[in-house]
């Protein structure tokens, strides 16, 4: 699945839009982790996501 590209920062209404579109789900880590992750229902995480400025965020990993 390549939704999202690692050359990209994203914001995080576009990264939710993203997940809406393709019936992902927002997992948000940015107390504890400063991160978020992006799964399927049933399914383990797919693609994270680390805060790397305010409301921008890096593909950080991507399920293979």
């Amino acid at each position: 699945m390549k939704i999202f590209t690692k050359d990209k920062n994203y914001s995080l209404p576009e990264v939710i839009d993203i997940c809406n579109q393709n019936g992902l789900i927002t997992v948000d880590c940015l107390k504890d982790e400063n991160m978020i992750s992006i799964e399927k229902e049933g399914a383990d995480c797919l693609f994270e996501f680390h805060k790397i400025g305010d409301d921008l965020f890096k593909l950080t990993w991507a399920y293979a």
